[in-house]
């Protein structure tokens, strides 16, 4: 009697399980606090996808984003369009060690060659190559679907006007996905009759005065908005009547800059929560005081214990050149340290840069450092 019991224990078990599986869904999008640049991260049913870069100097917070997520692998790569406030950060992550399944890109774009597009550029650092994708197209993750709604046709006169425009559809909610999409490309996806509400909004260009008409709210119709941008670097955003339109239909609205990590936001059963993430605060010493042009070098000094710099980076405002300082670096208690290229006097430098005519000599530039969780320690200006 008690193995008839088991075995129909074992039988019950069998039966609910797959039903259980299915039901076990998952979906999220983390948007990076990363200035006014765009960087997300869509988990669906356990997999990720990186959705833009940001910029260069993004990886820090991207980096530290992965770890505290435990994101080890990224099943895709979209980018969006070409503009490097959503592009840049690829060449750091075409250089990491972290696996991708697949590179994908828009269709369409305008203003780079394709051999130096770069999306391109970074998955042939992997001997990889890029799926392009426009309107009609669709990809499956898990119990996901993403759909391209746009763009159909190029526009040669605005890059923003190329940007993918995804839905994310998932048994537990809907996600509208808008890179920098204005006015132009918002009235032909409005005009195709698509489907677009969402219970996410990820408002496009970031919340500035040339996107997200009325129109596109009530037709979206979100629960929650979520905006990618930095006031100060880029003003007069989030525009005020994105703002009012949003509170007029009742949409919850976050920006990135609200926190100086990310804002993750999850779904389930069509109705989204959010946290925001704080980075923690680095207690170092470490600062910027020497930054010449002529000689393109750049002089640190650490008035603290002695520091390890592996993971620490310097950013190039003008270029966006980056350095990442080597695993073994040290700087002692009360020294300097001198960074330089390949364009500096012989002999005037401690660790090579391996770039040239990094910080600019006629208009404005500065160096920033960057702590490894990209959190900015300290900057000089190259003097114009």
């Amino acid at each position: 009697m008690k193995r008839f019991g088991v075995v129909f224990l074992i039988f019950c078990l069998m039966a609910f399980l797959p039903a259980y599986a299915e039901s076990a869904h998952e979906l999220s999008l983390v948007a990076l606090s990363a200035g006014k640049a765009d960087a997300l991260i869509l988990t669906m049913d356990g997999r990720h996808v990186l959705i833009d870069a940001g910029y260069a100097r993004s990886m820090g917070k991207l980096r530290a984003a992965f770890e505290q997520l435990q994101i080890t692998e990224l099943d895709a790569v979209i980018l969006t369009h070409t503009d490097g406030d959503h592009a840049d950060g690829l060449d750091w992550l075409a250089g990491s060690d972290i696996p991708v399944g697949e590179w994908y890109a828009s269709a369409m774009y305008t203003g780079v060659k394709t051999k130096k597009h770069p999306a391109v550029r970074a998955a042939a650092q992997r001997n990889q190559s890029v799926i392009w994708l426009q309107r009609g197209d669709s990809l499956r993750f898990g119990s996901a679907e993403i759909a391209v709604l746009a763009p159909e046709t190029p526009n040669s006169n605005n890059e923003n006007d190329n940007s993918l425009v995804l839905m994310v559809s998932h048994p537990d909610g809907r996600i509208l996905l808008t890179g920098d999409m204005e006015f132009g490309e918002e009235g032909i996806l409005l005009a195709s009759g698509d489907d677009l509400r969402c219970d996410v909004l990820k408002i496009p260009n970031h919340a500035d005065d040339d996107t997200c008409s009325d129109a596109l709210l009530r037709a979206a119709s979100p629960s929650l908005a979520v905006i990618s941008t930095d006031s100060e670097e880029k003003p007069e955003t989030p525009d005020r009547r994105i703002l009012a339109g949003l509170a007029q239909i009742g949409a919850e609205a976050v920006q990135t800059q609200e926190c100086s990590g990310w804002i993750e936001i999850r779904l389930e059963g069509g109705s989204p929560s959010y946290t925001r993430t704080d980075l923690p605060n680095i207690d170092a010493a470490l600062r910027v005081i020497d930054v010449l042009p002529g000689d393109d070098t750049i002089t640190l000094r650490n008035d603290g214990a002695a520091q390890a710099l592996s993971g620490w980076y310097l950013y190039s405002s003008k270029g966006g050149e980056l350095f990442l300082f080597p695993q073994d670096a040290m700087i002692g208690a009360g020294e300097t340290l001198t960074v330089g290229t390949l364009s500096s006097p012989e002999g005037s430098f401690d660790l090579l840069w391996n770039d040239k005519k990094v910080i600019h000599t006629s208009k404005t530039d500065s160096i920033a450092l960057y702590a490894p969780n990209g959190l900015l320690i300290s900057q000089m200006r190259n003097g114009f």
